[in-house]
């Protein structure tokens, strides 16, 4: 199990019905942005996220991290607080 955090950028793909999301975060010690998939309820642009998980290949995507558990802290921004 590895540990990565950062700060969610953009919520790519998010389903409802599930809690599936597809986001992609800026981390310390990463030029790009992490793209991170699993089921991420509530996650909102702005958030502090902390995330357990493990690194995977896509054959279409490319490397994501598929988080297990995740937990977030107070917003970054503005723009994280929810409305």
């Amino acid at each position: 199990m590895e540990y990565i955090s950062g700060v969610v950028e953009r919520i790519t793909f998010e389903n409802e019905d599930n809690g599936f999301s597809v986001i992609k975060i800026k981390s310390n010690g990463y030029a790009d942005l992490v793209t991170v998939v699993g089921s991420l309820t509530a996650v909102n642009v702005g958030l502090i996220i902390c995330l357990k998980g493990e690194w995977k290949m896509d054959s279409k995507f490319g490397k994501q991290f598929a988080a297990q558990d995740y937990h977030g802290t107070l917003p970054a921004t503005v723009v994280g607080i929810p409305q």
